[in-house]
């Protein structure tokens, strides 16, 4: 074939796989037939990719093999299990540590008591802030500025 009949040819393969797709299962078949499409030899297996997937096969089993857990490993791992079991049980809250967390606790609610807002304090905030000059600004459309009223 020539590049211009191939390219041709592509261009229809390609209109035809989208009108396959729009086709239900009895116009495929018959697509198909029209066509000669034998799907069965495409996907045939070659003596070289069988190779292929055999190669692959035993490489995949050798790193399974290479992973494996040996006794040793297994050991360590028991090892460094109980390492943390340990750790874990020495940070255990004990009574005594119980109580000074609850005596911290208090201590902290009494100084947020002591911050707390009285109507005495909130009266002298308000006449402080009314004390304060306040500015009003408008903004002026004629020279596009903000400016401060007196």
């Amino acid at each position: 074939m020539k590049t211009t009949q191939k390219q041709a040819s592509a261009r229809v393969f390609k209109k035809l796989s989208a009108l396959r797709a729009t086709l239900s299962n009895e116009e495929r078949d018959i697509l198909d037939n029209l066509i000669g499409v034998e799907e069965v030899a495409a996907h045939k297996l070659t003596s070289k990719a069988a190779s292929k997937a055999a190669s692959k096969a035993s490489d995949k089993a050798a790193e399974v093999a290479a992973h494996k857990m040996t006794s040793k490993a297994v050991s360590k791992a028991a090892s460094k299990a109980s390492d943390k079991a340990a750790e874990v049980a020495a940070h255990k809250m004990t009574s005594a540590a119980v109580g000074k967390a609850a005596s911290k606790a208090s201590d902290k609610a009494a100084e947020v008591a002591a911050h707390k807002m009285t109507s005495k304090a909130s009266d002298k905030a308000v006449s402080k802030a009314a004390d304060k000059t306040s500015f009003r600004v408008a903004f002026d459309p004629t020279i596009e500025e903000y400016k401060i009223q007196d």
